[in-house]
């Protein structure tokens, strides 16, 4: 049909002045289109990215352009007729979206930061090592290490889970203040049962609810961004166990080293409770069911994580006791590698959100987003492995330990043990929890009975645990939905 409507006496009626002119300055043009192919050309970004003649219509409606336009100018009954023609002679061309901003973007210098303070609370083991005396002093430690650790695990989750789900961070202060007493009462609940059984001394026991209550206070700051306060929290006890050693542990300094030692503690928990203050009502608030349900898988992995570090250092190298040298020198530095883990997990997680935009093919994307998590992997194993080999050599070099070939089966198992947390970090930052926490408990119960064959047991248990992580991992993070978490 033309721009003109004929009448019933077959005459060119031409169209109505006060239409026109309601239709003239669609989309900033100074003229009316006189043809629908013109109309085309004038709404050609809307047609490009309909999904359905419905867009159009009311895109042409917003421009003043409705059912009488429509069949007076065009000639069709309705708008929406004329928007269904419209749809069908303009070929689909969407408009790539704008990136929406990068969730996972960040400092990068976070992760460093978190890495120091994951491995500076090692420093002050020697020290304190030396001024404990009595029995029952390493068991009391590994169980302060795996109460505080799991418990902080716990902590952590609802801290995060609360300020995802609301967004509202003096709601997340509330919740953790209630996880940070409930954390400190367990701590202390665990230290005299432990200290009980096996009739530790008070300064042991001091010491072992002490590192508990750094984690908690550590775990609160580090979920509500004020990590950088720790520096100055752990500056008194990391100095002081430094100057201590370096001497060569003079009894003189003894109690100036406790003093400050002691101080750790108590600095990191003030400043928890500082930071977890809240305006008006009130001052705790408890989680919810879903939150304890989902806190849980969290706090039993933190248990068995703690274990998986720890019992190779308990049991000693050949599985009955002994100073495990090899496992000492991988702890520290695997500690600090978790400042790379997390720099790892991030830039994974950023790498997939583009893939999410870029790609259109699922099997595409699965094998993209593979070779992605293989490359953040590496990337942490690299790290990792600079930093065993700098611990060995400062410590070699410092003459705290004459280096042997025996301690890298040692060294091997525990970089197979950061890898495969790494990539249980990594599903469980996906939504998947229960897969990891069952693996790793397995390769846990595994050590425990296979003791007797020491070192071999942690190698085999470690190894084959770093392996299903990774098949597991790279079957489960193939799949574009994983990625909405």
């Amino acid at each position: 049909m033309s721009a003109e409507n004929v009448n019933g006496s077959g005459r060119v009626r031409p169209m109505d002045t006060a239409e026109l002119q309601r239709i003239t300055s669609a989309n900033g043009h100074s003229h009316t289109p006189r043809t629908v192919t013109a109309l085309c050309e004038q709404f050609a970004p809307v047609c490009q990215s309909a999904v359905d003649p419905l867009e159009i219509a009311s895109a042409l409606e917003f421009e003043g352009l409705g059912d009488q336009a429509a069949k007076l100018r065009y000639g069709y009954r309705d708008v929406f007729a004329l928007a269904q023609d419209m749809y069908f002679r303009v070929p689909r061309q969407p408009a790539e979206p704008e990136a929406p901003p990068d969730p996972w973007q960040g400092s990068k210098l976070r992760p460093a930061l978190h890495g120091l303070l994951y491995g500076l609370p090692g420093l002050m083991f020697p020290a304190a090592i030396g001024l404990l005396a009595g029995p029952g002093i390493l068991v009391t430690l590994i169980v302060a290490l795996l109460v505080a650790w799991s418990a902080g695990q716990g902590l952590a989750y609802f801290g995060y889970t609360r300020l995802g789900r609301t967004l509202d961070m003096n709601e997340a202060r509330r919740v953790m203040r209630f996880a940070l007493l409930g954390g400190l009462t367990v701590v202390t609940i665990a230290m005299a049962v432990t200290g009980h059984l096996v009739h530790a001394t008070g300064s042991v026991m001091l010491f072992g609810a002490g590192e508990g209550v750094y984690m908690l206070g550590a775990g609160v700051l580090m979920v509500l961004g004020t990590e950088r306060w720790l520096l100055a929290a752990l500056a008194p006890g990391v100095l002081g166990s430094a100057v201590f050693l370096a001497m060569g542990r003079p009894p003189s300094l003894a109690h100036p080293t406790w003093a400050l030692l002691a101080a750790t503690p108590v600095l990191a928990l003030a400043l928890a409770i500082v930071f977890t203050r809240t305006p008006g009502q009130g001052i705790i608030q408890r989680p919810d069911s879903t939150e304890w349900i989902g806190a849980l898988p969290a706090m039993a992995f933190g248990l068995v994580a703690a274990g998986l570090l720890t019992f190779p250092i308990a049991v000693g190298p050949h599985g009955h006791g002994g100073v495990n040298t090899g496992a000492l020198l991988a702890a520290l530095p695997l500690s600090l590698s978790m400042g790379a883990a997390e720099w790892s997990l991030l830039w994974y997680r950023r790498r997939t959100q583009r893939l999410l935009r870029e790609t259109t093919q699922t099997r595409v994307f699965a094998v993209k987003s593979r070779l992605a998590l293989l490359a953040a992997l590496l990337q942490y194993l690299a790290v990792a492995g600079v930093l065993v080999a700098l611990t060995v050599a400062v410590a070699v070099a410092a003459g705290i330990v004459e280096f042997k070939l025996d301690y890298l089966p040692q060294l091997a198992a525990y970089a197979a043990l950061g890898g495969a947390m790494f990539l249980a970090l990594m599903v469980m930052a996906m939504g998947l929890r229960i897969f990891p926490l069952v693996a790793a408990a397995i390769a846990l119960a595994f050590e425990i009975v296979a003791r007797d064959l020491g070192v071999l047991a942690q190698i085999v248990a470690c190894t084959e645990l770093f392996v299903v992580m990774g098949i597991y991992a790279a079957v489960m993070l193939g799949r574009a939905v994983r990625h909405a978490y």
